[in-house]
């Protein structure tokens, strides 16, 4: 008896290392997966450009977002994780005549800039309107900015990237492929014939 629960064990043992080694070299299904963000984000030295979008548009037939000649407003946040102050000086796309950049374009250290198309966003203050800056804690948005493109060289499509670069006075230029970014509510497209 003592022979056999000792064979059984030694069975056991050699299953239990074979299913052990069967995953042994294999690259794990989570290993690649990235964030459920929509956008495009980027690093350039303490310049961080997060979940930066075009934002979609109103006016949407077929696959064409933003129809060439038109202009197209971007969605973002930019953070500046360093000490000192930066700048976006200015913004350029190959898809664009030209962008436009306004509102708050200087980033204080320690704090982010929202950029939300054409609409007003304001950041956290103190009481008495001074900007609330803690140490060694999460940037908090500073004021909006609005970064446009503006005369389309073509069209922009849904499901496509675009080459965006967004040039900073202290950190340089972010290059960027940013995506159309998804529709606010849901489309209600005719049914195909």
């Amino acid at each position: 008896m003592s022979r056999t629960a000792t064979s059984l064990s030694a069975c056991a043992l050699i299953g239990a290392l074979a299913l052990t080694g069967c995953g042994a070299g294999q690259i794990a299904g989570t290993a690649e997966q990235v964030a459920t963000v929509s956008g495009s984000n980027a690093t350039v030295g303490p310049i961080a450009v997060r979940d930066a979008v075009i934002v979609f548009g109103e006016e949407v037939e077929g696959d064409t977002v933003y129809p060439r000649g038109s202009d197209a407003p971007m969605s973002m946040t930019i953070v500046n994780q360093g000490a000192e102050a930066d700048r976006l000086v200015s913004a350029s796309s190959a898809w664009a005549g030209s962008v436009e950049v306004s509102g708050t374009t200087e980033i204080p250290g320690g704090r982010a800039v929202v950029v939300e198309g054409d609409t007003q966003v304001t950041g956290a203050a103190a009481p008495g309107g001074a900007p609330t800056v803690a140490p060694n804690t999460t940037p908090q948005p500073a004021e909006a900015a609005q970064i446009v493109l503006t005369g389309l060289l073509d069209d922009l499509r849904a499901g496509l990237t675009y080459d965006v670069v967004l040039t900073f006075e202290r950190a340089g230029d972010v290059r960027l492929q940013v995506p159309i970014g998804a529709a606010s509510a849901p489309r209600e497209d005719e049914p195909a014939e």
